[in-house]
């Protein structure tokens, strides 16, 4: 954790910490760009110009570009973590309004080790992390 500052509350880390270690959030970042666009594109290309036949090797081409072309997903991170202190603090009451969404209670993010743990267990759910997300990219528009 000492590659990233720290802000004025103590979560953030933990934040950034879940951020870079979650193999969940790495799976949502990932695959909806690299997979969905290149992979879709591809294979859609590949079916109207050849057929059926087309769409398999359309769909394995445009994986691979997919892969050569998608952004490093620590650099999103990295981005997360660079942020000023009114954005950090932004983005943890939209993480937090998330976790509420979902059923956490208010000693479930208080401290830091909970936070941590409740951010982890509720990360199982689909909506929590898209949710995440969606707060840390409004948090690194703004």
């Amino acid at each position: 954790m000492d590659d990233y500052p720290g802000g004025e509350d103590p979560r953030y880390g933990e934040l950034v910490r879940f951020l870079t270690q979650s193999q969940e959030m790495r799976h949502t970042a990932k695959s909806a760009v690299k997979q969905s666009l290149f992979s879709g594109g591809g294979a859609f290309a590949g079916a109207f110009i050849m057929g059926p036949i087309g769409g398999l090797v359309g769909g394995v081409v445009g994986s691979v570009v997919g892969f050569l072309q998608s952004d490093d997903y620590d650099g999103a991170v990295l981005a997360i973590a660079k942020l000023d202190n009114d954005h950090q603090q932004r983005l943890m009451t939209d993480v937090g309004k998330v976790l509420m969404t979902a059923g956490a209670t208010v000693q479930q993010i208080g401290s830091t080790d909970a936070f941590y743990n409740t951010l982890s267990q509720f990360a199982e759910q689909e909506a929590v992390r898209n949710g995440v997300w969606q707060a840390c990219l409004n948090a690194s528009r703004d």
